[in-house]
């Protein structure tokens, strides 16, 4: 499995933390906007994982 990095960015105006999903992720898995994820923040040896589970997949085809 090819290893991924991403960046936390911060969305201007808010304080929310954007992470960027890889396009290679996100074509392979057909991850598109409006899906949702639940996130479980891991602590596991001072090391956080965090664990993404799909819980809704958005049916509709995005238009680029």
């Amino acid at each position: 499995m090819k290893n991924y990095t991403v960046k936390a960015r911060q969305r201007q105006g808010t304080k929310s933390i954007d992470l960027t999903l890889p396009a290679d992720i996100s074509k392979e898995y057909s991850i598109t906007r409006g899906d949702i994820f639940k996130i479980d923040p891991v602590l596991e040896d001072d090391t956080l994982k965090l664990q993404y589970t799909l819980i809704y997949q958005n049916k509709t085809k995005d238009e680029d």
